[in-house]
């Protein structure tokens, strides 16, 4: 008696493993909340490209004017913000990010000597007698808010020595 209760037993786990009624709604369970996560984190990394890349054709365009105008900081700035298609510069949050849905540029002009020390533009440099070389920093940064990813900046900067 015991041994045909024992084998229905394992008639019934054999059974049991050998159906595969559910197996792909199991598969499905596992694989569908990987796929979307992936998707969803290629979409973000997507969005960071595509801006990233906004912003350096922005800062080159602001790089182009100060060959035309090189001292005036507002002109490049301008220059660059509307080559992103905007009206103003944002500002920083307390978070040190810039605001969100704005783009923080920064336009600095900057005379240095051979040693690399700060000067005014119209000086001689000590010890070599030569003018110093001056330099045009153009900073941009804009938050990107992330879908998978939490929020992170997305900065570039580019330097134009125009003398």
């Amino acid at each position: 008696m015991f041994r045909i209760r024992k084998s229905l037993k394992l008639k019934r786990i054999r059974a049991g493993i050998a159906d595969c009624s559910g197996l792909a709604a199991m598969e499905s369970a596992f694989f569908i909340p990987m796929f979307l996560f992936a998707t969803l984190a290629v979409f973000d990394l997507g969005r960071a490209g595509a801006s990233r890349m906004e912003i350096d054709q922005a800062l080159r365009a602001g790089a182009q004017v100060s060959m035309i105008n090189i001292t005036d900081e507002m002109e490049i700035l301008n220059a660059t913000l509307a080559a992103m298609g905007i009206a103003s510069s944002g500002e920083k949050a307390p978070d040190g990010m810039c605001v969100p849905n704005t783009t923080c540029i920064d336009v600095n002009f900057d005379c240095k000597c051979t040693t690399g020390t700060s000067t005014t533009c119209a000086s001689i440099c000590v010890g070599t007698g030569e003018p110093p070389s001056a330099f045009l920093t153009i900073d941009a940064a804009r938050r990107q808010e992330g879908v998978v990813f939490p929020d992170f900046q997305i900065e570039s900067s580019i330097v134009v020595q125009t003398r």
